[in-house]
């Protein structure tokens, strides 16, 4: 209908060029009421679209609260929660001049610590290597080896600032009164105060990783690539969300 009032009007003009043209009554009320039909039309679009954006707020909001675990993507790499699992020794029966007699005590469901003692023969300093490797659990349960591997030269230095905070924590609590390079020669007893809650926020551990089931072999290499005491820990690395 205003198509038809549109065009009705502009054979008019065409044809009177010089005067000014008016649609009679009846047709003036038809355009006025379509017009304020297009104008009601453009007022609810646009609360419509107001009310689009309040119902995303709220969804994206929603999304972020305490239900929003269910939401998360299963994607392999990203933040992660460490649950400890076991402290295996290693037995070097060429150099046994460092070794760590560690075990894993929990104390809650959330709380885990290193208990034991460590014989250090020989001063760690900066000649040492220091070098982890990991090992993957596979979806058949075994373990694939060489899944990531690190090798730091300079290794109480390394080591120190790769810990931050839990450098000293970890010290104290066996014991040492030196908490600089070079680590001397001495037994150090776990006195049951070392937990690794924190273990991950206060060291400079990366704070992404990929998700999974590691087995860690650590251990010390001298100049002449010969290794000076060994341990693994068993990890597993889950999403912040996850439970058990």
């Amino acid at each position: 209908r205003l198509w038809y009032l549109y065009g009705k009007t502009r054979q008019r003009s065409m044809h009177h060029t010089a005067t000014r043209f008016e649609l009679d009554s009846s047709e003036f009320r038809q355009l006025k009421f379509i017009m304020k039909i297009i104008q009601m039309c453009r007022v609810e679009k646009l609360i419509m679209k107001y009310i689009f954006v309040i119902i995303c707020a709220v969804v994206f909001h929603d999304d972020l609260g305490v239900n929003s675990q269910k939401f998360f993507p299963n994607l392999p790499v990203g933040d992660f929660r460490i649950e400890y699992k076991a402290f295996i020794r290693c037995q070097i029966k060429t150099n046994n001049d460092i070794r760590l007699n560690l075990y894993l005590s929990k104390k809650s469901a959330n709380t885990t610590e290193i208990r034991g003692n460590v014989t250090i023969g020989k001063p760690i300093d900066d000649s040492w290597t220091a070098n982890a490797i990991f090992a993957i659990k596979d979806s058949i349960g075994g373990w694939k080896d060489n899944a990531h591997i690190f090798k730091f030269e300079k290794a109480c230095t390394t080591i120190k600032n790769f810990l931050g905070k839990e450098w000293k924590l970890a010290l104290n609590s066996f014991g040492a009164e030196n908490t600089n390079c070079p680590l001397l020669p001495g037994v150090y007893v776990g006195k049951g105060k070392y937990e690794l809650t924190n273990f991950i926020s206060n060291s400079n551990f990366p704070k992404i990783f990929f998700y999974g089931t590691y087995k860690v072999r650590f251990f010390l290499t001298d100049k002449n690539n010969i290794e000076h005491g060994c341990g693994s820990v068993v990890v597993e690395v889950k999403r912040p969300w996850e439970t058990d």
